[in-house]
């Protein structure tokens, strides 16, 4: 069989101005971002990284065995950073430290935190 590369990022940024620190709110005695996390870790996806701005997201994530591999610079933490230039710095920091391209790329935002493990899975198989 052969084995398709995925890669999930997880865009979650510290400073939210609206709701502070809306990511690591409890929903139900957890964390946001956690629901998040924790389908995307089930999910068809083998390669899973988080790209934030903040040291409690990070810690929350590496205790989930999820992989941090930087921290987002401030310059594309901001209100009107775009998701896309968080996307590209995450693959671009990728491709430079471990000449890493993956095939498929799944972007999952915390903020919707009832996508399911079959919801991730359809959106891949559809692209595979």
């Amino acid at each position: 069989m052969f084995l398709v590369d995925i890669l999930g990022i997880i865009t979650a940024r510290g400073g939210s101005k609206g709701i502070p620190q809306k990511n690591l709110r409890k929903i139900h005695k957890k964390p946001l971002i956690q629901y998040t996390l924790e389908v995307a870790k089930k999910s068809k996806i083998n390669k899973l990284i988080v790209s934030t701005d903040d040291p409690k997201i990070i810690k929350l994530s590496k205790s989930l065995k999820i992989e941090v591999p930087f921290l987002r610079p401030k310059k594309i933490s901001q209100d009107s950073t775009s998701t896309i230039d968080v996307i590209k710095h995450a693959l671009n920091f990728l491709s430079n430290k471990n000449q890493y391209n993956p095939e498929i790329i799944v972007i999952l935002q915390p903020t919707s935190p009832f996508r399911t493990v079959k919801m991730i899975n359809d959106s891949i198989r559809s692209e595979e």
